[in-house]
């Protein structure tokens, strides 16, 4: 199997697994990147806002993203999902957020998973923190997920992979919705 296709297969793999309780936050109201505005401005109040700090490769900067809201216990008791992609893909521009924590992961040591993408299909660049730190501060009806360490780039165009630094997300749920366990 070459790179490229295990790469996909494996983002694939990840975002369904992510995404299989149903998407816990969709939307582009806003994206900064070192302080320029990227996308339509404007978010709603207790929404649900995510910080990414990128420590190195081609992407490195801050960007500022808001949606809707953070998913608990919706695939199983103690699993949280925040996710934003936005409406319209464009080249080398932030196209996606994913962050997971499965307290009972079926694979060993995944209990968290957090991914940032740039770009459109073919040409995508995808930021996958190895081995995260997940922490959960839960304050009912808003809650604090915190994703660190360190990440690789995974290259799409040419299936090479790269140095992502020290990476880090915030999310700032404004809204929790909770499931029925």
């Amino acid at each position: 199997m070459n790179r490229r296709v295990g790469t996909t297969a494996l983002v694939m793999l990840m975002m369904g697994l992510i995404l299989s309780a149903g998407s816990g936050c969709a939307g582009s109201d806003t994206e900064t990147a070192r302080g320029t505005p990227q996308a339509a401005a404007g978010s709603a109040a207790g929404s649900t806002k995510f910080h990414v700090v990128l420590g190195a490769g081609p992407f490195a900067g801050t960007y500022d993203v808001a949606s809707d809201a953070c998913l608990s216990g919706v695939q199983k008791p103690g699993a949280w999902n925040a996710t934003w992609s936005a409406d319209i893909t464009v080249k080398d521009k932030i196209s996606g957020v994913i962050t997971g924590i499965d307290p009972k992961p079926v694979i060993a040591g995944a209990e968290a998973s957090a991914m940032v993408s740039f770009g459109e299909d073919e040409d995508q660049v995808l930021y996958e923190i190895l081995k995260p730190t997940a922490k959960v501060t839960d304050h009912g009806s808003r809650a604090t997920l915190v994703f660190t360490g360190r990440a690789r780039t995974a290259f799409y165009k040419d299936g090479s992979f790269g140095d992502g630094g020290d990476v880090e997300i915030t999310v700032e749920c404004g809204k929790v919705e909770r499931g029925q366990g």
